[in-house]
């Protein structure tokens, strides 16, 4: 098969993708799909037909947004322009590139990682036409909050569990401090869907 026709079985296997995450602020709140959700979603369904999606970063710029934390950090913006590869592995030369621009601001050093996340999620969603609910072009949001060091490790382990299946995430998840999961919980739907993926896949292997 070519590529159009890797990604029209592809967007046979999966129609929808559930918002998981609620962000809030200032400004309000509202629901998102995060990138996790879409890769547990998607990514089986990638593997299965074949489909690499690789993104590649072509420029990129840093400015400053003229805030800072209340701790006196200043807030810089990352904005970076991207090519997104949907390549057949069985044929290279076969691919898809789809152009997406993203930006993101941290404080720290995270908003080139968050800004190719947004653009490679994006780039999925649109070339396979998935709904997600969300109004992307009437939405005003808040930016999402960074976490801790502590609660990205804590999610990393969260997420190999997931990938042993529903009864391995569950028993870690149990296992968690009640502040924990109440801190974590955004993520946790995500969390279950790679679980049920992973068990579909031990399901088949069996």
């Amino acid at each position: 098969m070519n590529i159009y026709q890797r990604i029209a079985a592809v967007m046979k296997a999966v129609s929808y993708v559930k918002k998981d995450k609620t962000v809030s602020g200032s400004g309000g709140g509202y629901r998102a799909v995060t990138h996790d959700m879409v890769t547990a979603m998607v990514r089986p369904h990638l593997v299965e037909h074949g489909i690499v999606v690789v993104p590649r970063l072509v420029n990129a710029q840093t400015v400053s947004t003229g805030r800072s934390t209340s701790g006196g950090t200043p807030i810089n913006r990352f904005e970076g322009q991207y090519v997104v590869a949907f390549v057949n592995v069985d044929d290279p030369k076969d691919c898809i590139e789809v152009p997406a621009a993203a930006h993101a601001e941290d404080h720290g050093d995270k908003a080139p990682g968050k800004a190719l996340s947004y653009a490679t999620k994006y780039a999925i969603l649109k070339v396979l036409l998935l709904e997600t609910g969300e109004d992307d072009e009437g939405r005003i949001g808040p930016a999402e909050q960074d976490m801790t060091e502590a609660q990205e490790a804590v999610l990393a382990t969260l997420r190999e569990r997931a990938l042993e299946g529903t009864a391995a995430l569950k028993a870690a998840w149990k296992d968690l401090g009640a502040k924990v999961r109440d801190e974590l919980r955004a993520h946790l739907d995500s969390l279950k869907a790679a679980a049920a993926e992973a068990d579909k896949g031990g399901s088949r292997a069996a």
